[in-house]
């Protein structure tokens, strides 16, 4: 699809997939057009009309030091008279053509069996990261018990053997950090797969986000950046959404994170290592539902989404949406 076509999309979901389409003036835009790994929106069409649409979000993977390409797929949608043609699948289809990688959240169990009838495989589970830093209210609510079981955690003892020979500041700022290859360098351990993030993607992806306002909270020890959180504030809690910074100096950003948004922290992501590093610094970790999913059209590649560690926070696929 041709840039100049961006309207008679939107306006396409809006008529076939209204839940799917925000309110928020340029979302569409700012979803697709965008993304400095590219725009990449397709469509099947019937002589001058949209039969079926699919966005792509493209994206750089480091593995093994070789940058790869893969896409995720956001609102597919067929019209009606179109549908149980196979329209939606060759959308699919086509991405499988044009890049290393197609990869998919599967945010449910209907979700995750169409993939797998397409091929896909899981990568990784989605996990709900969870700290309580002050003493829970009592309410009648399934959440309490882990509210109460994360606070207790947290004071008594992660809290106890936290990084007492490192002070740290925490300065919350509206829009990005500076270009500096320690933050937006390699952000996972050397086996696992992950985005290739610079600030043009985090500029893009939250200070630019067309309905949701996101903050940056810069961990500082002296005068020496760390690394930083992107963060949402609600009404009950803060959404940690991104985190960037080397992996030796990530504790002391959680730390840092963890004392500067008293109250309720909570975030989602994907892979083992950011599970374990959660845990160790007294973070609560669960399901949180749906899966990271994916498919190759070469063996040897496919073979790594269920061989390698995949490593993403929510804000890195298509789940923030």
């Amino acid at each position: 699809m041709e840039r100049r076509e961006v309207e008679s999309a939107e306006r396409f979901l809006r008529e076939h997939a209204p839940e799917r389409a925000p309110e928020a003036q340029g979302w569409f835009a700012w979803q697709y057009v965008d993304n400095p790994d590219g725009f990449d929106v397709r469509v099947c069409r019937d002589k001058d009309s949209i039969a079926g649409i699919s966005g792509f979000i493209p994206c750089r993977l480091d593995i093994d030091g070789v940058v790869r390409t893969g896409a995720f797929s956001t609102n597919t949608q067929v019209a009606p008279p179109y549908r149980r043609q196979g329209l939606g699948q060759a959308l699919h289809e086509t991405r499988l053509r044009d890049y290393d990688w197609a990869l998919s959240s599967g945010q449910s169990a209907a979700n995750r069996r169409l993939y797998e009838q397409l091929g896909f495989v899981v990568s990784g589970d989605y996990r709900r990261v969870f700290v309580q830093t002050t003493r829970p209210r009592f309410r009648f609510r399934a959440q309490t018990l882990r509210e109460w079981r994360s606070w207790l955690f947290w004071r008594f003892g992660a809290q106890r053997h936290a990084h007492a020979d490192h002070a740290v500041r925490v300065e919350v700022e509206p829009h990005a950090p500076p270009d500096d290859p320690t933050l937006y360098g390699s952000r996972f351990d050397g086996s696992a797969v992950g985005p290739r993030w610079d600030r043009r993607h985090v500029v893009w992806r939250y200070e630019r986000h067309p309905y949701f306002t996101y903050r940056f909270a810069s961990v500082f020890e002296g005068e020496e950046r760390l690394g930083f959180g992107v963060v949402r504030e609600t009404r009950t809690a803060t959404v940690l959404v991104d985190l960037y910074g080397r992996l030796a100096t990530r504790p002391l950003v959680l730390r840092g994170i963890a004392e500067r948004f008293r109250g309720l922290i909570s975030g989602v992501f994907v892979g083992a290592s950011l599970d374990r590093m959660f845990r160790k610094e007294g973070w609560l970790t669960f399901r949180a539902g749906g899966q990271l999913m994916g498919k190759s059209n070469d063996p040897s590649l496919h073979r790594q989404l269920s061989e390698r560690e995949w490593c993403f926070f929510a804000g890195d696929s298509d789940s923030d949406r």
